[in-house]
């Protein structure tokens, strides 16, 4: 019995409890970290963190083969680095027309 319950807390608290103090932290530097590019990084990594902990475990995929995360993965990093290179082709668009 007691290796059970250590099994159901392990399967269901540790992840709850994990996404809990990453969301925590998400509202401390909300609250609390000056507007600007630190702020918005730290809501990236934290934000890509939770999303890579709910695929992982709620969605299995830490159980998975290799290929198959590696599946799911690809288009995630090719999608960032579309946002990446969009983002800076806009600053510099804006720039232009705009002269700011």
């Amino acid at each position: 019995m007691a290796a059970t319950e250590h099994t159901l807390w392990y399967k269901v608290w540790r992840p709850f409890l994990i996404l809990f103090f990453i969301t925590a932290a998400e509202f401390i530097v909300a609250f609390t970290v000056p507007k600007g590019a630190f702020k918005t990084s730290l809501f990236v990594v934290m934000t890509i963190a939770k999303a890579f902990y709910i695929t992982a475990y709620f969605m299995h995929m830490k159980f998975e083969r290799v290929s198959l995360a590696y599946i799911i993965i690809s288009p995630l990093i090719l999608l960032l680095a579309l946002f990446v290179a969009l983002w800076y082709e806009g600053e510099k668009l804006f720039q232009l027309l705009f002269g700011g």
